[in-house]
C-alpha cells in the first residue's frame, strides 16, 4: 500500500477513536450514569474548542497535506506532529489508567489508538527518511 495512504487511513483511524473516546462517556448516559461535569454551567469552555480542533479538525488539515505537499518541510512538521499525537495519547492511556473506576472500553479503545499513533510516527518517519526524494518529483 502505498505510503501516503497509510497515512491517510493512520490519521483518519486516530480521529475516528478520539470520537469514539467521546462517544463511551456519552453513552453512559443509557445506563444511568451522570455525565455532566461538577461545574457544568450551560457553556461548553474554550479548552473543548481547543481539544476538538486538536483531535478533530486538525487531523484533516494533516490529511490535505499528505495528500497534496510532498515538501521535506510538511514531511518533517506531520513527522514531529506525529510524536506529539502519540505522547497525547500516551498520556491519556496513563490518565486512564489512574482512575479510581476502571473503564475497560475506554482503555482498551485508547491503547488501540496508542498503538495506530505510534504506527503512525513509525510511517511519518519512513515518508521523511524513505521517500523525501522520489516523492518530491
Amino acid at each position: 500500500m502505498q505510503i501516503q495512504l497509510r497515512l491517510v487511513i493512520l490519521w483518519l483511524l486516530c480521529t475516528i477513536g478520539m470520537i469514539l473516546h467521546f462517544n463511551y462517556h456519552v453513552s453512559e448516559l443509557f445506563y444511568g450514569i451522570n455525565v455532566v461535569r461538577p461545574d457544568a454551567n450551560g457553556e461548553v469552555p474554550l479548552g473543548v474548542f481547543i481539544i476538538r480542533s486538536v483531535f478533530y479538525h486538525l487531523p484533516f488539515v494533516w490529511i490535505l497535506l499528505i495528500m497534496y505537499y510532498k515538501t521535506m518541510f510538511v514531511k518533517i512538521s506531520l513527522f514531529i506532529t506525529s510524536i506529539l499525537y502519540s505522547v497525547a495519547h500516551l498520556a491519556h492511556v496513563i490518565g486512564e489508567l489512574m482512575k479510581p473506576k476502571f473503564d475497560i472500553s475506554q482503555t482498551a479503545l485508547l491503547f488501540l489508538v496508542l498503538a495506530t499513533a505510534i504506527i503512525l510516527t513509525k510511517e511519518h518517519f519512513h515518508y521523511w527518511k524513505n521517500n523525501s526524494t522520489s516523492q518530491n518529483k
